[in-house]
């Protein structure tokens, strides 16, 4: 993929640095049922964190800082979150801009980072860190619906999310679970009902592996037979 250079000021410490800028791409492929997107939009993945070097500060955009983030970028557990060697070094960067969602109450945006993480260590095919990774994705999520923060569009599409977040864990009666409470209302968009099917379906394979949209027609064609 080919990436130009910008020159961004940190929005913590000031320092300046070059970030690659990939080129603009869209998803031609299906997503997966965790909403990760599909080529070529998916490699651009690494792109979606930047890392100050002087001062550690990682975030989407770090020319901004929020006020109450410096407190968090100085501690202990987010420089130690860093360097973490359990994890990748791209997924560490994305768990240290959780730590600061987590920090200024945007608990969604967090959890959605934390996910960006495991996602990153399925790549490198870094299974504990990816299940930590997903579980630290939950517990945000859980807490942000307690105040009132949607992580998705439809309360259904978020059990979906729950449900395949569940499976991938491992932690298939949790998975069905989500997917039971999630597909029980009336008037389901046909493809979300399909998205069940095919996550309960994977579930009672105890299948826990990536899941994807391009698996419909396959499992919607075996299904009618």
């Amino acid at each position: 993929m080919r990436t130009d250079t910008q020159l961004i000021s940190c929005g913590n410490c000031g320092a300046e640095s070059r970030f690659p800028a990939p080129a603009h791409a869209e998803e031609r492929e299906p997503p997966d049922l965790d909403t990760r997107p599909g080529e070529p939009l998916r490699a651009t993945l690494p792109f979606w964190i930047k890392r100050c070097p002087a001062c550690g500060y990682c975030a989407d955009e770090i020319h901004t800082v929020h006020e109450q983030a410096g407190p968090v970028i100085d501690s202990q557990v987010y420089q130690n979150q860093l360097s973490d060697a359990r994890f990748p070094e791209k997924a560490n960067e994305f768990i240290c801009y959780a730590l600061i969602l987590e920090r200024v109450g945007q608990l969604a945006d967090a959890g959605w980072t934390a996910m960006h993480a495991a996602w990153i260590c399925d790549d490198s095919a870094s299974l504990e860190a990816a299940a930590l990774c997903r579980q630290m994705a939950l517990r945000a999520w859980s807490a942000g619906k307690v105040q009132g923060q949607a992580f998705h569009e439809t309360h259904e599409s978020e059990f979906l999310i729950v449900s395949d977040v569940h499976r991938r864990l491992g932690e298939f009666e949790h998975a069905l679970t989500a997917c039971n409470l999630g597909s029980e209302g009336e008037d389901l968009p046909d493809l979300l009902d399909h998205c069940f099917r095919l996550e309960r379906a994977l579930i009672a394979r105890k299948d826990a592996g990536r899941g994807s949209l391009r698996d419909l027609a396959i499992f919607n064609t075996s299904a009618g037979d």
